[in-house]
């Protein structure tokens, strides 16, 4: 039987997910919703655009009961939780997107609304959490464990026994050594290697990492 399912946001996001979907099969996409009203009407991927959020309960009560999340994040994942945590009280279930080229081990457990791009490599024992994206190419070791809500970035690499927090962004290339955690709401900048634990709502830059203060500084 196949899965009929709406999208949540219609850009670039969304177009990796709904060639994810296509790719995997089982799944019809009634179309997708998006705050612009300039984008009503017309399609991505050849999947329309039916118009705002204000439409989701009467796409559910008329038997769409599956959403993905088609909306990015960069450094901020707290607009992406909002949504996904008001779409999930709605009654909608998230599915899981993975790409058939992504290695994933039997052991891994994972969550609700979890996209795995094309590549990426997540191994035994791994935990990931609500709402997370694994990008292109980005190796999750054994035994790490994200955090809803988490951003691991294209070619990012976790090694063994990583612990990554709720909202935190491993960007583009960075590199965290075996062991280490990550606190709740952290960016790891684009390339930086991460030897040493990183508390809560910092950012982290540079090889070796090092604090550059607080995101909300």
């Amino acid at each position: 039987m196949r899965t009929v399912v709406v999208g949540i946001g219609a850009g670039g996001h969304a177009k990796v997910l709904i060639d994810i979907l296509q790719l995997m099969g089982g799944f019809d996409i009634t179309g997708l919703t998006d705050s612009r009203p300039e984008l009503r009407g017309k399609n991505l991927n050849g999947i329309p655009i039916l118009g705002s959020d204000e439409l989701l309960p009467g796409l559910f009560r008329g038997g769409t009961k599956c959403a993905f999340l088609g909306v990015g994040g960069v450094g901020n994942n707290h607009p992406r939780a909002v949504v996904f945590e008001r779409v999930r009280q709605m009654g909608f279930e998230f599915i899981n997107a993975t790409h058939p080229s992504a290695s994933i081990a039997r052991s891994v457990v994972m969550e609700t609304g979890v996209a795995i791009m094309a590549g990426a490599v997540v191994n035994p024992d791994a935990h990931v959490g609500c709402n997370v994206v694994i990008n292109s190419g980005a190796v999750v070791e054994h035994d790490c464990v994200l955090g809803d809500h988490v951003h691991v970035g294209p070619g990012a690499a976790l090694a063994a026994a990583v612990t990554v927090g709720r909202y935190s962004h491993i960007g583009l290339h960075a590199a965290i050594k075996q062991g280490v955690s990550i606190g709740d709401d952290v960016v790891v900048g684009a390339g930086a290697v991460v030897l040493h634990d990183v508390g809560a709502g910092e950012v982290v830059l540079g090889i070796p990492a090092r604090a550059k203060g607080g995101r909300h500084n």
